[in-house]
């Protein structure tokens, strides 16, 4: 666990940011990042101590509030949850936790607002030079749809005769045979299913979708061997890759830019006390270490 400045870190908030960081992650380029678990993990850790932090210092400045103000936020509060269908029973229980929370968010209000400057959103310049610097972000993900011909190697006491088969095979699809009728009186996959249907550029240094994708709609692979096996696809169909235009996305750009012009604010904000805080990795389970 960690501690910072005497304060546990509830394990629940780390669990929370690892998984929205690795989803944005993910979204944004549409790839498994399991290889990269942590990375993340570094970077839930770094931003909760960030916000723990800040919430500290935000106490520390912020000990008097407005009572009235307070009753305010905490009857709207618990009107919100009613509406969603939280039972006053539940609503009276928490009570005392719901005006933490209240306390807690009018004191970050009050100080972001002394700490953290408004940011106004880009100028049409400023929008071109972010849009070239994210755009990567939002291409969607290339797709290629094809046909696909297999021979197993442990199935063939001879692989250079299997290579030469493949070979052969490969030529006369090149002459101009029919790949769907070659590949299903051909291949030796179980079910004799030879169209792969839709499949994404997931790992860009996978061998098999090296070739897929370096293939134009209409073209047949060289043999390819993956997988104990030897394969020939065809690329019928391609489809994705596109980057949205400026346009497109622009509104969703301003918000963003102005995010995290603000959370880099924040971030320097955090780095400063943590200069002067203490952060402890501790393990109750060592006595030595608690």
């Amino acid at each position: 666990m960690i501690r910072v400045n005497g304060e546990l870190i509830n394990p629940n908030l780390l669990e929370e940011a690892f998984t929205r960081i690795k989803s944005e992650a993910e979204l944004r380029t549409q790839v498994s990042c399991c290889e990269r678990d942590e990375e993340f993990s570094k970077a839930a850790e770094e931003e909760v101590i960030d916000s723990i932090l800040i919430a500290q210092e935000a106490e520390k400045n912020h000990r008097d509030l407005d009572e009235q103000e307070i009753a305010r936020r905490l009857e709207e509060l618990i009107k919100l949850y009613r509406e969603h269908g939280a039972s006053w029973e539940m609503l009276e229980a928490e009570r005392d936790n719901l005006r933490d929370e209240v306390m807690a968010n009018l004191r970050m209000e009050r100080f972001m607002g002394e700490h953290i400057p408004e940011v106004a959103p880009p100028n049409e310049e400023e929008l071109a030079d972010y849009y070239e610097s994210v755009k990567k972000q939002y291409r969607d993900l290339p797709e290629a749809r094809c046909l696909h011909l297999i021979k197993m190697i442990d199935g063939h006491e001879d692989q250079k005769e299997l290579l030469e088969e493949m070979v052969a095979l490969r030529k006369r699809l090149l002459e101009g045979e029919d790949f769907s009728t070659l590949a299903k009186a051909e291949t030796e996959k179980s079910s004799k299913e030879v169209d792969l249907g839709w499949i994404p550029l997931d790992r860009p240094t996978n061998p098999f979708e090296t070739i897929l994708f370096s293939l134009q709609e209409g073209e047949i692979s060289p043999v390819l061997s993956y997988e104990h096996a030897l394969h020939l696809v065809k690329v019928t169909e391609r489809k994705g890759g596109v980057t949205p235009a400026l346009e497109e996305i622009a509104d969703e750009l301003r918000n963003r830019y102005v995010v995290e012009k603000r959370q880099a604010a924040l971030r320097a904000l955090a780095s400063k006390l943590r200069s002067e805080a203490v952060i402890e990795h501790v393990d109750f389970e060592n006595p030595d270490e608690s």
